[in-house]
């Protein structure tokens, strides 16, 4: 979750992007190595947590190893005047040349 919250702050403060790890194990130079590849979005989240998880499955079924979260949008109410958010991540992935040499 504080990976989660991090991310949502770093929308609204610029610093240097350190995406959620999606995946355990990864040494320091892997990390290190991340590069973005990739932007998907997600439409129909009523909370962050449903969009912390569609992040995840979405990038697990992409082979992501991460995702950080840049823009966050709320729209009209959904069911039950619920508001309704629509959210773009950048998916990373570790580059291989760098993390291995």
């Amino acid at each position: 979750m504080k990976g989660l919250v991090n991310d949502v702050l770093s929308i609204f403060y610029p610093k240097a992007v350190k995406p959620v790890l999606v995946r355990a194990g990864l040494s320091h130079r892997e990390i290190a190595s991340l590069q973005a590849v990739g932007v998907t979005t997600v439409s129909w989240a009523t909370s962050m947590e449903e969009l912390n998880s569609a992040f995840v499955k979405k990038a697990l079924d992409a082979g992501a190893v991460g995702y950080h979260i840049t823009n966050v949008e709320s729209h009209k109410p959904g069911k039950e005047d619920q508001h309704v958010m629509t959210a773009t991540a950048t998916f990373y992935h570790i580059n291989h040349k760098v993390a291995y040499g």
